[in-house]
Parts: structure tokens; sequence; C-alpha cells
């Protein structure tokens, strides 16, 4: 049975807060995240500095949210991938080729990670990195209820977690993630062994 947590509310479409955080992810999209500045995801999002300090504190915290707000989205498509898949083996494959796509073809991922990828080290390799657990507790939820004890299931969640935050943050390999049916080939070759490893492990 798949036990997918409820998604986090969107952010209401239309308003200023939308489209200050639609903003960030333009201006990274264009120059990165380093010279970003309040006035300009002012001009950008069509909204006064009064406005955009009701909402957000300071860069930091719009940073933040622009974060929050797009790994929101990034979940909440997953689980339309996760829901098409009665068979867990399916689930797996399908969910990582299709996350690893998803961020692969980010807007703003890909000049973050070539401008300035520091910035993003607070939110993946940090022990509370909100992605990492984010990606555990989601990969955690849509396994087969028994099929690995609690302990196990952990394992293999963060394991698969943390394969995927590497493969996406130094993209160049020769794995041929970016082959067709690559992301697909990588998770049945080394993802569901480690699946069913640990299950028969279970089983001793």
């Amino acid at each position: 049975m798949v036990r997918l947590a409820s998604p986090t509310p969107s952010t209401e479409a239309g308003g200023a807060k939308a489209r200050i955080l639609d903003a960030v992810v333009a201006i990274a999209h264009a120059t990165g995240l380093r010279k970003l500045a309040m006035d300009e995801i002012a001009r950008e999002a069509h909204v006064g500095r009064a406005t955009l300090y009701k909402h957000f504190s300071g860069r930091d915290a719009l940073v933040k949210a622009a974060v929050r707000a797009e790994l929101d989205k990034f979940f909440r498509e997953l689980e339309g991938t996760v829901r098409r898949y009665d068979d867990q083996d399916e689930r797996i494959v399908h969910s990582f080729a299709h996350a690893y796509r998803l961020l692969d073809e980010h807007p703003a991922l890909a000049p973050i990670l070539r401008l300035n990828p520091d910035l993003l080290l607070p939110y993946v390799v940090t022990p509370s990195s909100s992605a990492l657990n984010r990606g555990t507790e989601f990969i955690t939820s849509f396994l087969d209820d028994g099929y690995l004890s609690p302990r196990q299931a952990t394992r293999f969640a963060e394991h698969t977690a943390r394969q995927f935050h590497t493969l996406t943050l130094i993209s160049e390999t020769d794995l041929g993630l970016r082959d067709p049916g690559g992301a697909e080939q990588y998770a049945r070759d080394f993802l569901l062994p480690v699946l069913h490893r640990l299950h028969l492990d279970d089983a001793l």
C-alpha cells in the first residue's frame, strides 16, 4: 500500500507572494543567486519594497522560502508519478527517473550549480538538510507496507536520497543518465538490487 504524505498547500496562485518567489527563480535562472538583490526581486515581481518586506524579512529568508516552494512543487509532481504504478519496483524506477529529469532541467538549478554552488550547501549537505530529509521521508512513504522492516526502509530511503543528491549536484557522469531511458536503467541497475538485498536480509 502506498502511504504518501499529504502535499504541502501551494502558494495562492497570482498572489504577490507567489510572484515574488517566481521572481527569485527567474533571476537565479539568469544570473545565479550571488548578486540577488531585494530591489531587483521587487522589480521582477512587480511589487513595491513594502510588499516585499511584508512577506520576507530579508534576502536569506526569501531564498529559503523559494527553495521550500520549489521543493513543494517537486514533491507534488513526483506524487503524481508514484500514484501511477501499483508495482513497488516500477514506482521506484519511474519516480527516480522523473525526479532526476525534473532537477536536471530545472530552470534555476543549473545556473546556480555553475555560478555559485556553495549557496546550495545549507539545503543539501548539512545535518539538517531539508532536501535530503524530505527526500528520505518521501521515498519511505511509497514503499510497500511490510516489504522492509522500518529500519531497512529508512536505510534504503536515505541511501537512495543521498545517491540522488550526488547525481544531481555533480551532474557530469559516464553513467548515461541523460540517455533515452538512462535514468530508468540506473535505477534498475543500482537501486533495485539494494532494495531486494535488504528484503532478503530481513528474511534471514
